[in-house]
C-alpha cells in the first residue's frame, strides 16, 4: 500500500548539505544488518537520494537505482534486501526512507524560518524608511531617493541557498527613533533646532543615517559640543573603509569629549602644557572646537600636523588674548 508524498514534488536540496548523523547511523538496524562490503553502498544510496528531485527520494526501478549509485546490477540484485531495507513507495511512484525524509523536512522548516525572518526584517526596514521619509525634507517631495532597493525584490532563491545561518547582522538590527520634520526645519518657518542644524551638517559630510531625536546627540549638544566637532567626526566616518554611520560618529564625539575633560580636570596632577605632544595638542583642538588632526587625509595639499598645531596655537592666543 502506497503512502502520501511527504513534501512537494519540486523540493530540491539546492546546495543544502546532507550531514551524516553518526550516532543515528550506528543505532540503525539497517546499518547493523548490512555486511561490511554493503555499508559504503548504503551511504552512496542516501547521498544519491539527497540529490534527486524530490530531494530524498529514489526512482522505483532497481536498474535505475543501481546506475545512479554506480553499482553493477548483479551485485545490486544480491544485496537488494539489505540495501533497500526501510524504503517505501509513495503515491507519486517514488521510494522514500523515513530517516532521509526527516532530514528533508528539517531543511524545509529551516528555510521557512529564514524566509519569515527576512520578511519581518524587510517590513521593519520599510516602516523605518516611511518614518524617515516623513521626517526628512530631502526625501519628502515624492522622490525615490533613500528608498531601499531590495524592499520590492523577490527573495525566491535567496531563501533556498542551503545555508543554515539564522542570525542577523548588526546592521539589520539597528533601530533609530523616528525623526520629525520639526526636528530638522523648525515649526512654522522658524529656524531649525540645534539638533537639526547638526544633522544637516553631518549629512553634508555624507553620513546619512542621522537622527535629530537621538538622546545621545541631544545630551552632547546640551554639553556645548559645537557643530564643528560633529563635522570633524563626520569626516572621519566618511573616510573610513567601510564608511561609518551615525552611532559611530556619536562614539567619536563622546570619546573626544571624555578625553578633553579628563585632561582638563586631572586631579592631583600639575597641568601639562597643551602643546606637549600630539595627544595634548589634539585635546586642546577638540576643546576649542577645531577637532582632531585628520591623519587620514591623503590629499597633496592636506594640512600637516605642524600646520594643525599652529592653527590650535592661534585659537589659544585668540581665546586668551595673549601669546600661548
Amino acid at each position: 500500500m502506497t503512502r502520501p508524498v511527504p513534501y512537494p514534488a519540486d523540493t530540491r536540496a539546492k546546495g543544502w548539505r546532507f550531514e551524516l548523523d553518526h550516532e543515528r547511523i550506528e543505532q540503525s538496524d539497517t546499518w547493523a544488518l548490512a555486511p561490511s562490503d554493503v555499508k559504503p553502498w548504503l551511504l552512496m544510496l542516501w547521498v544519491t537520494a539527497w540529490r534527486q528531485e524530490p530531494c530524498g527520494s529514489l526512482p522505483n526501478e532497481d536498474e535505475l537505482i543501481a546506475v545512479r549509485i554506480g553499482m553493477p546490477m548483479k551485485t545490486f540484485a544480491k544485496v537488494r534486501s539489505k540495501l533497500m531495507r526501510g524504503w517505501w513507495e509513495a503515491e507519486d511512484g517514488r521510494l522514500y526512507h523515513d530517516t532521509v525524509t526527516k532530514r528533508v523536512l528539517e531543511m524545509l522548516a529551516a528555510r521557512e524560518a529564514e524566509r519569515r525572518r527576512k520578511a519581518e526584517y524587510r517590513q521593519r526596514k520599510e516602516a523605518e524608511r516611511r518614518a524617515d521619509t516623513a521626517g526628512d525634507p530631502e526625501l519628502s517631495h515624492g522622490t525615490t531617493a533613500g528608498h531601499q532597493q531590495d524592499d520590492a525584490r523577490n527573495d525566491t532563491g535567496r531563501d533556498d541557498t542551503g545555508t543554515r545561518t539564522g542570525t542577523s547582522t548588526s546592521k539589520e538590527e539597528n533601530h533609530h527613533p523616528a525623526r520629525t520634520t520639526a526636528d530638522v526645519v523648525g515649526v512654522g518657518g522658524q529656524s531649525p533646532t540645534k539638533a537639526g542644524e547638526v544633522c544637516r551638517a553631518i549629512k553634508a559630510k555624507k553620513v546619512a543615517d542621522v537622527n535629530p531625536s537621538s538622546p545621545e546627540l541631544l545630551a552632547l549638544i546640551a554639553k556645548g559640543v559645537s557643530v564643528e566637532i560633529f563635522e570633524a567626526a563626520a569626516d572621519i566616518c566618511a573616510k573610513s573603509n567601510p564608511p561609518k554611520g551615525f552611532a559611530y560618529l556619536l562614539g567619536i564625539v563622546k570619546r573626544q569629549l571624555g578625553e578633553a575633560a579628563a585632561i582638563a580636570s586631572g586631579v592631583g596632577m600639575p597641568e601639562k602644557p597643551w602643546d606637549q605632544d600630539r595627544t595634548t595638542i589634539e585635546a586642546k583642538g577638540v576643546e576649542l572646537g577645531l577637532g582632531r588632526w585628520d591623519e587620514h587625509d591623503l590629499r597633496v595639499d592636506r594640512e600637516t600636523f605642524p600646520q594643525y598645531t599652529e592653527r590650535v596655537r592661534r585659537a589659544v592666543e585668540h581665546r586668551q588674548g595673549v601669546p600661548a
